[in-house]
């Protein structure tokens, strides 16, 4: 009787976090999310955009390099100011990667070269880390 009983007592511990893990993991919706991968193209190009002409010095922050990329137009950090944003620099290329608030897990990245967003880690896989999967030797086409 009581191993039943830790039995079961394990078994809804586990139910219970496993429903928790998962509703803490998405707990973004979907237009918030596509609403947030149509401005991070926008900050993504711009981005690329500064790298690839403007000629940014190397030293500069990824912090530094976003607000170098948005001198014209600072509101274009705004609708992803409240999350973790990460820039790959690559060959004359750039890329941007969003993560969550506190920076554990990967949710939108994206390579200035293209027009599409390459990735929605938000539906594709709920635990990516917050690092770039990138190569933007292969994603960005040779100048």
């Amino acid at each position: 009787m009581r191993v039943h009983r830790i039995g079961t007592i394990v078994a809804l511990l586990v139910l219970t976090l496993t429903t928790w893990g998962c509703a803490h993991v998405a707990s973004y919706s979907e237009e918030e999310m596509y609403s947030l991968a149509a401005a991070l193209t926008k900050l993504s190009a711009a981005v690329e955009s500064a790298v690839a002409f403007k000629d940014p010095p190397e030293k500069l922050s990824q912090r530094e390099l976003l607000e170098f990329a948005t001198q014209h137009d600072p509101s274009l950090l705004q609708p992803l100011d409240r999350f973790t944003l990460h820039v790959l620099r690559q060959g004359g290329h750039a890329g941007v990667l969003v993560c969550t608030p506190e920076g554990a897990r990967a949710l939108l990245e994206d390579a200035g070269c293209t027009a599409r967003l390459e990735r929605h880690w938000w539906k594709e896989d709920l635990q990516k880390p917050c690092a770039f999967t990138l190569d933007l030797s292969v994603a960005c086409p040779v100048r």
